[in-house]
């Protein structure tokens, strides 16, 4: 039986997970300087965005299989070169989240931007120590995915 939480909750982490800091630093920038002139580009770049999960779902979901094994279908070993992509990305994007969390508590609350990534880092921890956070993480990404 498939767990429509975490189907939901996956479903949600992938379409907010283009709106990390470096997204929203990099078009607050080129929204001031190009103005309303960008608003075609941000778009057009959501339609493709969603144009390409759609259809990488769509993949997935008919062929029953994990990507990786989509994957190694279409080109022998290209499977474990993209999980190995996506785990080395992921490695570096979350330096990056770590940062713009940072970012943000320095913000609301004031704190050195050092002290705010520290206090970051540890929740992010904390997170995965426990069992029951995924369930809990799976919830609140759907919530998160609505604001």
């Amino acid at each position: 039986m498939i767990n429509k939480t975490a189907l939901l909750g996956a479903a949600f982490l992938m379409a907010t997970s283009a709106i990390g800091p470096g997204f929203l630093t990099q078009t607050a920038t080129f929204t001031g300087s190009l103005l309303a002139s960008f608003g075609f580009v941000i778009l057009v770049s959501i339609i493709l965005d969603i144009g390409a999960q759609l259809n990488i779902w769509r993949i997935i979901w008919i062929s029953g299989k994990r990507g990786t094994e989509v994957a190694n279908m279409v080109l022998p070993n290209l499977g474990y070169f993209v999980a190995f992509l996506i785990a080395l990305g992921g490695f570096f994007f979350n330096i990056g989240n770590i940062a713009g969390a940072g970012l943000g508590l320095n913000i609301v609350l004031g704190i050195s931007v050092e002290n705010a990534a520290v206090i970051s880092a540890i929740i992010a921890i904390g997170i995965f120590i426990f069992k029951k956070a995924g369930e809990l993480m799976d919830k609140f990404i759907v919530l998160a995915g609505f604001v």
